[in-house]
């Protein structure tokens, strides 16, 4: 009987632990500073005409996020850009901006956005609700590209549409939310959807997998599916797409805060363009990593 006892104890106390959960969320502490680095390589071949076009491309932003104060479960955060890079390679044509490299009589409208700021609204799941005070960064911006005050106007106006409230929203949304919508055990999954359209209209299905917690880090496993079909417009001309593809991946996150330590995901994006009367063939291959850190 006492071994019948100590044994049923015993599962019980197994069965507690099998069933432990964890709360993943965003729980950044007011007054806390992080850094925040997100980097993008990209390998895009399309073929028009039966004439090859490759690029090969590089975005590596470095931000840093101040969290101000709260809004019900919500945290206010002031964003600053700290370095922002472009690489873009193809055609026989290279293009380069750092916005940590100004140089005397070249336009770089980066330079611009080095210590520019923002606020966000970010909520525990990793959603961001609200973006102000991107107009004062597109003034920044605009006045590192020309000094003529009527040019300055239209080149608001074209910043305006690649540098605004919505797009930033969208941008740091993708990377942000990953959090699931409540408590989970090891080995449970969730499913995160959502749609963008800075660029080209693209929708993903995202399955997130918590594998397991080590000191303090939920480690995930991440795999998703593509849609990119409907219209956009690209430098004027009206597209049409229709692509698929995959993200797979992995990400480890602060348990305490919810601090995304680090993230890196393998895309895959291929189909069909159509640009006026002209068919496209499209690939795209890349990785995307994000790293995180406390600054205080």
């Amino acid at each position: 009987m006492k071994f019948l006892i100590s044994f049923l104890c015993f599962s019980v106390f197994l069965s507690t632990f099998a069933q432990k959960t964890y709360l993943l969320k965003q729980d950044y502490p007011v007054g806390k500073k992080y850094d925040y680095s997100i980097n993008s390589d990209q390998i895009i071949n399309q073929k028009v005409s039966g004439k090859s076009l490759n690029y090969v491309q590089n975005v590596s932003t470095d931000y840093s996020f101040d969290i101000t104060g709260t809004k019900g479960l919500d945290k206010n955060i002031k964003v600053t850009y700290k370095r922002i890079t472009i690489k873009s390679i193809g055609m026989g044509n290279e293009l380069i901006l750092d916005s940590d490299k100004e140089e005397v009589g070249k336009q770089n409208p980066f330079a611009g956005l080095k210590n520019s700021s923002f606020d966000m609204v970010l909520s525990p799941n990793g959603s961001i609700k609200s973006v102000s005070g991107v107009e004062s960064m597109v003034d920044r911006m605009a006045v590192k590209i020309s000094t003529d005050t009527a040019q300055i106007k239209q080149i608001k106006l074209s910043l305006s549409k690649q540098f605004n409230s919505e797009v930033i929203r969208q941008t740091l949304e993708s990377s942000m939310r990953i959090y699931p919508e409540k408590a989970i055990k090891v080995g449970d999954s969730w499913i995160v959807n959502s749609k963008m359209k800075i660029t080209m209209p693209i929708e993903s299905i995202t399955t997130y997998t918590l594998k397991e917690i080590k000191d303090g880090i939920a480690i995930l496993a991440i795999r998703a599916t593509l849609i990119s079909k409907g219209d956009f417009d690209s430098m004027g001309n009206k597209m049409q797409t229709d692509l698929k593809g995959m993200n797979i991946g992995d990400a480890q996150i602060d348990l305490k805060t919810g601090l995304i330590l680090s993230s890196h995901i393998r895309i895959e994006l291929y189909g069909k363009m159509k640009a006026v009367d002209q068919d496209i063939d499209f690939d795209m291959e890349g990785i995307n990593k994000i790293s995180g850190k406390a600054a205080n």
